[in-house]
């Protein structure tokens, strides 16, 4: 697990994009403020923007030629588990379990629509529109989730995802609904939904799932 844990940091850091930009940070204990420069990374190729436990955006940044970029984000995009033992203060990536069935298929928007969970972002009304997330919440690996949504026609997750929005839409009656579906830090598309009519775009997943 070891070797196989810094290979993939190797290859993900092989892929830095260094900003010509500099920033104050200041570590989590407070006691001591350093000069970073910010960095982008590409992880197979696409933009990976790490987020913390509760979804802000954390910066990857490097300092005195050490890159620091956040344990969870980067190895959960590589399909890994990241645990922590309180007790002995222990940070832990495994593989995921290998899975005991066959990943789901179409089982109709029923089965589509309880893979994901929707929620509202705080203070986004723009006038009369509403912004959601929609993130997969089901417990499928990126390479599962990738084989799961070839499974479906392109129509027919516009037709879930837009029936989806929907029903939400229609909680808020004279609002515009723009939805964001994603699973994990990649994005998948979106989806808008007014009183009237809906209408959808996933070109984004087929940027990485192929």
């Amino acid at each position: 697990m070891k070797k196989r844990f810094l290979s993939f940091a190797a290859g993900a850091l092989t892929a830095l994009l260094i900003s010509a930009t500099t920033v104050t940070a200041l570590a989590a204990s407070g006691a001591i403020r350093i000069e970073v420069s910010p960095i982008s990374v590409l992880v197979d190729g696409e933009v990976f923007q790490p987020k913390d436990a509760k979804g802000n955006d954390v910066i990857v940044f490097t300092y005195n030629g050490t890159t620091y970029a956040p344990l969870r984000a980067l190895a959960e995009a590589y399909g890994l588990e990241v645990g922590y033992d309180g007790e002995r203060n222990i940070a832990t990536v495994n593989s995921r379990p290998t899975q005991t069935q066959a990943p789901i298929t179409d089982t109709g928007y029923a089965g589509f629509e309880k893979q994901w969970t929707v929620k509202e972002k705080p203070v986004t009304n723009y006038g009369n529109e509403k912004i959601f997330t929609v993130t997969y919440s089901g417990d499928l690996s990126r390479s599962e989730f990738k084989a799961w949504w070839k499974s479906y026609d392109l129509s027919t997750i516009k037709e879930y995802a837009e029936r989806m929005m929907a029903e939400v839409q229609s909680e808020v009656p004279g609002y515009i609904v723009t939805a964001y579906f994603s699973y994990g830090q990649y994005n998948l598309g979106s989806v808008h939904a007014d009183d009237l009519t809906t209408g959808s775009n996933f070109d984004a997943a087929s940027v990485w799932i192929k």
